[in-house]
């Protein structure tokens, strides 16, 4: 397997595929680490874990399975294929809320900011998923506020 990323999702990603995978390659395009000191020594820990610093992803090889990724060092220029059968990409995100800045309130970094109830300003909008302001983005809670925001619109309209 292989994480690409260097924040603390990349970091918890490969952490959590080490207990289950006999090699994770974590690739990252810095020297350093922007996730957290605990994070970072729990994975340094992991004898099965590579660090693949400096360096992008170019290419992903295999048709129609993934077999390999290329990878490209960025301060020697030197490209290499790495095996693995899945590639997990844990490079952050960027909200696209800015045309719903008219009828919900969106915080300073684009995300709607409603409450568990998945309401917004404007009576009748309500928001789901990971276009909201939180602290977990997995599948798991963009379908609990799903259903939270659909019981809430199913109530505003009774």
């Amino acid at each position: 397997m292989a994480v690409c990323g260097g924040g603390n999702t990349a970091l918890s990603d490969a952490l959590f595929l080490s207990a289950y995978c006999r090699t994770v390659y974590l690739i990252h395009r810095r020297d350093q680490f922007r996730g957290s000191d605990a994070d970072v020594n729990k994975i340094k820990d992991k004898d099965n874990v590579r660090f693949v610093l400096d360096s992008t992803v170019e290419k992903l090889n295999g048709d129609p399975v993934l077999s390999s990724v290329t990878v490209k060092n960025k301060k020697t220029g030197e490209t290499k294929d790495i095996e693995v059968s899945a590639l997990f990409v844990a490079i952050g995100q960027e909200p696209d809320n800015a045309s719903f800045g008219n009828v919900a309130e969106l915080d300073e970094k684009g995300y709607i900011d409603s409450p568990e109830s998945c309401t917004t300003k404007t009576p009748g909008v309500f928001t789901a998923g990971d276009c909201r302001k939180k602290e977990v983005r997995q599948l798991t809670t963009a379908v609990a506020d799903g259903a939270v925001a659909a019981l809430a619109a199913v109530s505003y309209i009774s």
